[in-house]
């Protein structure tokens, strides 16, 4: 596909005329990583804005004995590395692919000057952050007061919310999920995220085929929360 075409259909730039698209076009460049390939690196040096074209990718933190904690999903039409061009720090985080994934790529010294003939990217940029911002709060209020059924139901509905695709069943959470890859979301081991799981699914509020899950009963899963 076209980079214009895959740029106009990024939040980021949707307010962009043709002519500024076609100049950032002209400056970014596409890159494919395979399944589990990292993309960067916590502690490196934020040199690249990214924006996913197509799969998933996983932005998470690593504690010193090993343990992984799942920050977000993203998936096509979001970007990342945003935050260590504009405050010229290193990485705050590792980003890996979930699955194979397409991202178009535009280096700090073009993106800089896009942000200066662009104002309106600047205040997606702020939009974007402010909305991270309040998922961050949302996680550590999740993690203060739900215990972990609590929390995997919170996961899963915004998981929903931001990759939902209305099914006749109910609203299908359009990636593959691992039982680990939610685990690491929520923080807690792989088995006690598969049995409740298993319970939800005895209560028909989810149905799981092939690593997708639908949430067949929003209501009823929302019986878990405090």
């Amino acid at each position: 596909m076209e980079k214009k075409l895959i740029l106009k259909r990024v939040p980021l730039l949707s307010k962009i005329d043709d002519k500024q698209l076609e100049k950032i076009a002209e400056i970014s460049h596409m890159k494919k990583y395979r399944k589990d390939e990292d993309i960067f690196s916590e502690g490196e040096v934020g040199d690249a804005l990214y924006i996913v074209v197509s799969g998933v990718v996983k932005v998470f933190r690593r504690s010193s004995d090993g343990r992984v904690k799942t920050l977000a999903l993203l998936a096509k039409g979001d970007f990342l590395g945003e935050m260590s061009i504009l405050d010229k720090e290193i990485r705050s985080a590792n980003v890996s692919a979930v699955e194979d994934t397409e991202m178009l790529v535009i280096n700090r010294r073009d993106f800089e000057a896009c942000l200066k003939s662009n104002p309106q990217i600047s205040f997606n940029i702020m939009e974007t952050l402010c909305a991270r911002l309040r998922e961050a709060d949302s996680q550590i209020e999740s993690l203060t007061f739900q215990n972990v059924s609590g929390r995997l139901v919170i996961a899963l509905l915004d998981l929903a919310e931001k990759h939902g695709i209305q099914v006749e069943k109910g609203l299908k959470i359009n990636m593959e999920l691992t039982h680990q890859e939610l685990a690491e979301m929520v923080g807690t081991a792989r088995e006690v995220v598969s049995r409740i799981l298993n319970d939800f699914r005895k209560t028909k509020c989810i149905e799981i085929e092939k690593h997708y899950i639908t949430i067949t009963d929003k209501e009823e899963l929302k019986k878990v929360l405090y």
